[in-house]
């Protein structure tokens, strides 16, 4: 069951319930599952009280889905009849569950905080928030009188905005119209300079396109440090590829106009993947070792090209020496509470016996995944052990490495399944980092938990969902699709101009296999481009690589292609000049955005900062349409007069 106990205005979210979910007690362990961390366990921790597990909460208002996890097996809230199937195709999730309405009762709603009011670019946002259905018309009064524009709606409410030339500070109120009366709601001041404070991103994000590299499926660079002694199957093998082959093809890199890489992970691991990392404080001797990573981050800061890496601290290697002293040692391990170990000893000796044994490890894995094991892991792969990161070492740990890595140069973090680690964790490593490491997480769905105070952004798994949605499935038309943006846009204020935005990468399948059509997928890459936050681009796609045949999520893996004469030219060199374009644009970069005419397959909007103004124009249907509003000069794609051609799309610049 869910019990709210009360609301309270949270400086970042606006008003947000404090909510305690509870399950009757049974099993060894229970987690609380919802869409605040894609369903994934190790982030919200059930503790017993009584004869119940429970946790307490805060969730902004609105309707969220939940449900728990007895001992890693997903279970329903059988005492909360409400109920429904959640169902996200980003990341694969379609599941019964259950269903929480968190609202005060409260007809209408503001309070400046930072997703309701603040300063970005040459604008100042202003939010309102009204029950559906009561206020025809709300107006912002302050130095003057501003109709505010319907924004959005979700399940209970509908949301307002009015944009302003940039403000230093503000007083204001609302007036609301109803059917038979107009309401003054509030008496507002805000200081934008403190609002400032609260988001403050690196400076040099909003200029920066990223480039997503697995380093052994780029290019190999220095064959004598091909892997040896790793983990290897029938279907799925290291290439050999390393930081020297990277650094070989920086030329290629800067060519293409991307400023920033980020790399999946490039420590000591058994895997060609990296994401059971044995030694934290090491590059793995098969990409190159330390010395690589040195000559590394000197030709990328000579390139000014920015750097992050992958951080995956929801769990370590099985054979990370921490994790061997607990199976080693058992309980007399000093390491027993740096995971979440559930039994001992930690593994039979049978496992044991296979995992030594000389068995191949296509054998090896089927065999050690049919038996028992004592400790919670990665979405029950053994060879991936929890963390506890309810311990002071754990968390120390994580900051240590990442201290480490920002000291020998990394720029910024991706964190792994970042959403399944407790937020307070990252809100703790974030206060002791430098404030120019940009640190985005891998959060699968709805990221309010985990922006501003946690992470500058996030992987944006809810964009790629509404991409996914309108470009793929074709399940909604335009006038949804805009609707799924300004939703996202009010849900995350400045955070969505900093999220990271990707059309796929290394865990989901390539865009243009999904499309299909190569019009398509260009269309959908210049949307990518001119929607707020900053794209990124998952390393082949912009020659044109497809999915390979192979096992579930490794179709999108296969080596870079780099015999020239197998590109996609064209979609090579329009990548290029949406690189350039979306590097030299303030408008792109942090510009407002002003939907124009978005109906049925039909994408209109302006994307505007100061004296820049550009139309940005995509037909996905099967029809030609007719443009209204027309540019002054087409910097990309073509309109033939005022018309634009089905699966087509320009980008002009008004005068």
């Amino acid at each position: 069951m869910y019990k709210i106990f009360g609301f309270r205005d949270d400086d970042y979210l606006g008003k947000v319930g404090i909510v305690e979910f509870s399950i009757p007690k049974r099993g060894s362990y229970a987690y609380l599952l919802g869409n605040f961390n894609a369903f994934n366990e190790g982030s919200f921790r059930m503790k017993e009280k009584g004869d119940r597990w429970y946790i307490k909460v805060e969730l902004p208002e609105g309707i969220w889905y939940y449900s728990f996890s007895i001992d890693g097996n997903l279970t329903l809230d059988f005492e909360n009849n409400e109920k429904t199937v959640y169902r996200r195709l980003s990341y694969k999730f379609e599941k019964t569950v259950n269903v929480a309405k968190i609202f005060s009762g409260e007809k209408f709603y503001h309070y400046p905080s930072l997703v309701y009011a603040y300063s970005l670019g040459d604008s100042t946002y202003i939010r309102f928030r009204a029950m559906k259905g009561v206020a025809k018309g709300v107006f912002l009064i302050s130095d003057q009188k501003y109709e505010m524009r319907k924004k959005a709606q979700d399940e209970l409410f509908e949301y307002f905005e009015a944009v302003l030339p940039r403000k230093e500070e503000l007083e204001y109120y609302f007036e609301i119209h109803e059917a038979d009366e107009i309401i003054d709601y509030g008496d507002f001041k805000v200081d934008f300079n403190e609002q400032r404070e609260r988001f403050k991103p690196p400076a040099w994000i909003f200029e920066r396109v990223f480039y997503q590299i697995m380093p052994d499926r780029f290019a190999n660079g220095n064959p004598e440090n091909d892997p040896h002694n790793c983990i290897e199957f029938k279907t799925v093998t290291h290439h050999g590829g390393d930081l020297e082959g990277i650094i070989e093809k920086l030329d290629y890199i800067e060519e293409l106009g991307v400023n920033a890489l980020y790399l999946t992970p490039i420590f000591e691991s058994m895997t060609y993947h990296g994401y059971d990392i044995v030694d934290y404080f090491h590059v793995a001797r098969k990409f190159g070792g330390d010395k690589a990573f040195e000559k590394l981050v000197q030709k990328l800061k000579k390139r000014d090209i920015k750097l992050i890496l992958d951080g995956v601290f929801h769990h370590t290697s099985f054979f990370h020496p921490y994790f061997q002293d607990v199976v080693k040692n058992g309980e007399n391990s000093k390491y027993r509470d740096f995971y979440r170990i559930t039994g001992f000893p930690v593994v039979p000796e049978e496992f044991l016996d296979i995992l030594n044994s000389k068995l191949p490890w296509d054998e090896k894995y089927s065999q050690l995944k049919a038996l028992k094991w004592n400790y919670e892991s990665f979405y029950s792969v053994w060879l991936m052990p929890r963390l506890n990161h309810e311990k002071k070492e754990a968390r120390d740990f994580i900051r240590d490495v990442m201290e480490y890595w920002v000291r020998k140069g990394a720029d910024g973090w991706r964190l792994d399944v970042a959403h399944g680690v407790p937020p307070e964790v990252w809100e703790e490593i974030r206060e002791k980092l430098p404030g120019d490491v940009y640190l985005v997480g891998e959060v699968m769905d709805d990221a309010r938990l985990w922006i501003f105070n946690k992470f500058h952004g996030t992987m944006n798994y809810p964009l790629y969902e509404a991409i996914l949605r309108f470009f793929v499935a074709r399940e909604i038309d335009a006038r949804e699709f805009l609707n799924w943006l300004e939703l996202l846009s009010f849900y995350y204020g400045p955070a969505e101009y900093v999220m990271y935005n990707f059309l796929d990468n290394h865990d989901v399948d390539r865009m243009l296999s999904l499309l299909g059509d190569k019009r398509k997928y260009l269309c959908a890459l210049v949307f990518l481009f001119t929607y707020k936050g900053i794209p990124s681009i998952y390393y082949g796609d912009e020659i044109g690589m497809r999915n390979m045949e192979a096992p579930f999520m490794e179709s999108s893996r296969a080596p870079m292609e780099w015999d020239s004469k197998r590109w996609d030219l064209r979609i090579f060199y329009l990548t290029k000049k949406l690189i350039q374009l979306r590097k030299t644009s303030k408008a792109l970069q942090m510009g407002t955005f002003e939907p124009v005419e978005f109906r049925e397959g039909l994408l209109l909007y302006e994307r505007i900062h100061e004296e820049e103004r550009l139309l940005i124009g995509i037909n996905y249907s099967d029809n030609s349409v007719s443009i209204k509003k027309l540019p002054d000069k087409v910097l990309l794609g073509n309109l033939n007069d005022i018309e634009l051609e089905p699966f087509s799309f320009f980008v002009g610049r008004l005068p």
